[in-house]
């Protein structure tokens, strides 16, 4: 009877263990790939850390994202799927693949999330 307490205990905390790894940036990539899909800007940069810059170094602002994120929506195409595939997770720092398709394109992008202040965050992206 102890032995089977005992691996219901680790069960338990091997799930909370997965949850908090590699469940916690599936959930947020999915979250920020839904709203890109909706073309609801405002909440897919809710998942950005807020340090993150732009490609000629200044500060990632909600506008130069949105622009960005329109502009690729007129010249490939809005999303019309997503699936996130690998994920790798050491300490408090997340490497997420997802494959987008828009229009007829499909490619690979690739995430670097990182927990800031309990939650995860999007920390580098390489396309939107």
């Amino acid at each position: 009877m102890l032995s089977c307490a005992i691996c219901g205990i680790l069960f338990v905390a091997g799930v909370g263990f997965f949850a908090k790894t590699v469940a916690a940036p599936a959930l947020v990539v999915n979250q920020y790939y839904s709203a890109v899909q909706k073309q609801d800007y405002n909440t897919a940069y809710s998942y950005i850390d807020q340090n993150l810059t732009a490609s000629n170094n200044e500060p990632l602002t909600q506008q130069v994202y949105t622009v960005a994120a329109q502009l690729l929506d007129t010249t490939k195409g809005k999303v019309s799927n997503f699936s996130v595939g690998n994920i790798s997770v050491t300490n408090n720092t997340a490497s997420v693949t997802v494959s987008v398709t828009r229009g007829s394109t499909a490619y690979d992008v690739h995430l670097q999330l990182q927990q800031v202040n309990g939650s995860w965050k999007i920390t580098s992206y390489d396309n939107i």
